[in-house]
């Protein structure tokens, strides 16, 4: 059966990731049931209320983060959507089972203020290395100027770049959901791919944009660790690849952009996913606060 699950979830265009990680998931029910119920697990004997119970052993037992067990009920929701296809049930028990809410669902994410960003670019643009600083800070502004996730800047190749005058952007094939977008590049992102570009050569299309110090494409945990490096260089704390793509989807809805062009760009399911950046920072509140002081 999990055999079939997984065939079933690549010809569903699921990512690696979520082929690999699903698996895993339904195990914890399985490992759950046949402790609890002492029978062998099946599909079909699973209940509504089964499931109720197994989200109050994570809560309370495991005692796992609200997001987390969000995660676990979202991947058992889409193995029972499986089961539903191949007949191996007749009624869903998922249905009736709510995700758990949480404040940090609906929390405004971290971003980079101008300053901040200006602190961290400055500390890539100290690398000593000509060609790996040029490479950095292209896969930065991939991020913070294009809204790409940290596994999109890795699985991209140098076909998916046009720098074409009027038509710069870059074509984003393997996006969350495998999902298909083209986003415009500004000119900082434009100058840096070029730098980038001269020190790159002239290779196949088809070949990885960014290369790691062995000559393989880049992996997400090495850009994650490089995006670590500078930040910590540059004095600042708990900066990840996504608290750059998150800065540019909070630099665009500061400038009035609408939702949903915000949401196409990013690659966001939900527009709620995108309302979070018009939630004020710590910065707007105290400029707002201060707006109103006799002695500003």
């Amino acid at each position: 059966m999990i055999d079939k699950y997984v065939v079933w979830l690549k010809s569903e265009g699921k990512s690696k990731k979520t082929v690999n990680e699903y698996p895993v998931i339904l195990h914890k029910l399985i490992n759950w049931y046949e402790k609890t119920e002492g029978g062998k697990f099946e599909p079909n004997k699973i209940t509504t209320l089964h499931l109720h119970e197994f989200v109050a052993f994570l809560d309370k037992v495991q005692q796992y983060e609200p997001a987390y067990i969000n995660k676990i009920l979202a991947s058992l929701k889409t193995f029972y959507k499986f089961a539903m296809d191949k007949g191996l049930i007749l009624y869903n028990p998922t249905l009736k089972v709510k995700m758990k809410r949480t404040m940090k669902q609906y929390a405004a994410p971290k971003w980079l203020t101008k300053k901040e960003s200006a602190k961290f670019f400055h500390a890539i643009e100290q690398e000593k290395n000509i060609k790996r600083k040029n490479r950095d800070i292209a896969i930065c502004r991939l991020m913070a100027g294009a809204g790409l996730r940290v596994q999109e800047v890795s699985n991209l190749n140098i076909a998916d770049i046009c720098l074409e005058k009027r038509r710069e952007n870059v074509t984003v094939r393997g996006g969350k959901g495998s999902k298909f977008r083209i986003v415009p590049l500004n000119s900082d992102a434009v100058g840096n791919l070029t730098d980038w570009f001269k020190n790159r050569g002239e290779p196949n299309g088809n070949e990885p944009l960014f290369l790691s110090e062995r000559n393989i494409r880049m992996s997400d945990r090495t850009i994650r660790h490089m995006v670590t490096k500078y930040a910590k260089n540059a004095g600042l704390e708990d900066v990840s690849p996504h608290t750059l793509r998150h800065t540019f989807c909070k630099s665009l809805a500061d400038q009035g952009v609408r939702l949903e062009h915000i949401a196409y760009l990013a690659g966001h399911e939900s527009l709620e996913t995108t309302r979070r950046y018009t939630h004020p920072g710590e910065n707007d509140l105290r400029k707002a606060v201060q707006a109103i002081s006799e002695k500003r």
